[in-house]
């Protein structure tokens, strides 16, 4: 007999970790190859992984509902079969020779998911040790300081796993993450040295600099005490005592997805926004005229937010910039026009998954894809795929009511457009008469670092005359 060893598999391009939901197989019991063992939650999709090998399942390693990165060992099974490193790596091992997986979080949704993560510089080395000072002595983490003043004293350790524990590298510049987690530590004033990384091969994660600042927030008796003026320190505000009723609500992957990716939207994307109102009269009129016939067919209603997603597609190509992404070697203007569709859970979240090659579909296909997601998501039956290689993202918040939204940039995208609520309103018309009118507005917030205002100005000049130049006598459905 031999021990197989089954990890975490590697369940997307920006996913780094996952929560075991439950296991669907108990210690002792067999196993036959290709028999589904454990759900696996991530903060994009639910999915079962398989048994790779038949045989005994010998021990559970990790427990429901504890959440784990890439790579981590699950499970080990007793099988007849030899336990060949190929197995382990289709099980989702990491090799040493495997790439490090990124550290930033996908998109959700924009509020978003389905972004790339950014890159590891190519330069970066992995940690090594100082050429050795004048006197051979055991390691330090830090080389022998000139004469200076006392420094100021660190956090405590404490019992997080987020504290480093052993001695680190000896400067930030030895430390292995990416340049939005250092911007993050940078920003909160942590000391990379001080943080113990959870990623692929020591990697310091965003996850690891958040759990570090949490901790140092959580014992205030334990920050550095800098000096400053008395006036200063009582103007800190104490945290709030809880109350009676109040009420902690633990955090979902998805959640937390979330909040990772709008503190790296808002911390790394300068954000601008541009709002247009738009007359859709001539959209409202064509919808009434197909009502019957279209519901007949699809079974479901003609809704204004096919028509603004085709208006999107051809405004994106006449804007290529508007698609584009921002990278550390410049602007890259992506080809495909895959479009995010943020799809409202509730209070579960959001999720932002992708049509592919959108501009390559009529108003009636636009409709069947969008609807197909929103069934999917709200089913919990969307995959991995959904979510892969969005380039621009739609958001439809018009449909509760919104007037005005100011929506947040998905990473590795340039903008995300909204739709308002659309409705009958009184409006001044071109011949100075009085009319009633089906208005609604669009805002667009995009990162002003690749395109300017005249840019996403011009976009959505484009977006309003395709909508208001619709024809209900000639506009087709496929």
């Amino acid at each position: 007999m031999s021990v197989f060893e089954l990890k975490m598999p590697k369940l997307g391009e920006s996913v780094t970790e996952g929560t075991i939901g439950k296991w669907l197989k108990q210690p002792g019991e067999k196993v036959e190859k290709y028999d589904l063992l454990v759900e696996v939650q991530t903060d994009k999709v639910n999915t079962e992984i398989p048994s790779p090998v038949a045989g005994t399942l010998k021990d559970v390693k990790v427990k429901e509902g504890d959440t784990v990165p890439i790579g981590t060992l699950l499970a080990t099974f007793e099988t007849a079969e030899a336990a060949e490193p190929a197995g382990e790596r289709a099980s989702g091992a990491s090799a040493p020779s495997a790439q490090p997986a990124n550290s930033a979080p996908p998109a959700a949704a924009s509020s978003l998911s389905s972004s790339p993560a950014p890159q590891q510089p190519a330069s970066q080395p992995a940690p090594s040790p100082q050429p050795p000072p004048a006197s051979q002595t055991a390691p330090s983490p830090q080389p022998p300081p000139a004469p200076q003043a006392a420094p100021a004293p660190r956090p405590a350790q404490g019992s997080s796993p987020a504290v480093a524990t052993a001695p680190a590298p000896s400067s930030n510049g030895d430390i292995r993450a990416t340049p939005v987690v250092r911007k993050l530590a940078a920003e909160h004033g942590v000391d990379l040295d001080r943080v113990s990384g959870t990623g692929l091969n020591g990697r310091v994660t965003r996850q690891d600099v958040e759990q570090f600042v949490a901790q140092m927030q959580s014992q205030p008796q334990q920050r550095p005490a800098a000096p400053r003026p008395a006036a200063a320190a009582a103007a800190q505000p104490a945290m709030p005592q809880a109350m009676a009723g109040d009420e902690t609500i633990a955090l979902t992957q998805m959640r937390k997805a979330i909040a990772n990716a709008m503190v790296v939207s808002k911390t790394t994307i300068p954000h601008a926004a541009a709002m247009m109102e738009i007359d859709w009269t001539n959209v409202a009129k064509f919808r009434e005229s197909v009502r019957e016939s279209f519901k007949a067919r699809e079974g479901y209603e003609l809704t204004y937010l096919p028509f603004a997603i085709k208006a999107v597609t051809i405004a994106l190509r006449r804007y290529p910039f508007v698609n584009a992404r921002w990278t550390d070697q410049g602007i890259l203007k992506v080809k495909a026009i895959n479009l995010g569709i943020a799809i409202s859970l509730g209070d579960d979240g959001l999720v932002v998954p992708v049509i592919k090659n959108a501009d390559e579909l009529s108003i009636t296909g636009i409709a069947r894809a969008v609807r197909d997601l929103a069934t999917r998501a709200r089913g919990k039956k969307l995959t991995l795929q959904d979510f892969d290689g969005g380039t621009f993202t739609v958001n439809n918040g018009g449909t509760l009511g919104t007037y005005l939204s100011y929506p947040i940039v998905n990473p590795g995208q340039a903008a995300i457009m909204t739709t308002e609520s659309i409705g009958k309103r009184v409006v001044a018309l071109d011949d100075d008469t009085i009319g009633i009118r089906t208005m609604g507005n669009v805002v667009l917030s995009f990162d002003h670092r690749i395109m300017d205002g005249a840019t996403a100005a011009a976009f959505l000049r484009d977006v309003k005359a395709w909508i208001q130049g619709v024809d209900p006598a000639n506009v087709a459905l496929s």
